[in-house]
């Protein structure tokens, strides 16, 4: 991790609206989960908390969240329990 915490997009959203940047970040953890049944470690913006966690609890995933700055959280999501 850097100790810089300031993070550039590699590729500017053509829209200022924060709410577009949270549906983003939700759609690509949303889409990583359905195929990732491992544990994952992502970086989300601190306003993306609450879809976090109804995005883990959908795909019946645990995640913690670990605030890094005012903007910006890291999430670690569990693997897939095996089911019997």
């Amino acid at each position: 991790m850097t100790t810089d915490s300031t993070w550039d997009l590699l590729l500017p959203f053509d829209s200022d609206d924060p709410a577009f940047a949270r549906g983003f970040e939700a759609g690509k953890l949303w889409g990583r989960l359905q195929v990732d049944p491992g544990p994952f470690t992502a970086m989300v913006h601190a306003t993306s908390t609450e879809m976090v966690l109804r995005v883990a609890e959908a795909c019946g995933r645990r995640v913690v969240g670990e605030p890094i700055d005012d903007v910006w959280t890291e999430v670690s999501f569990d693997a897939v329990e095996a089911r019997a």
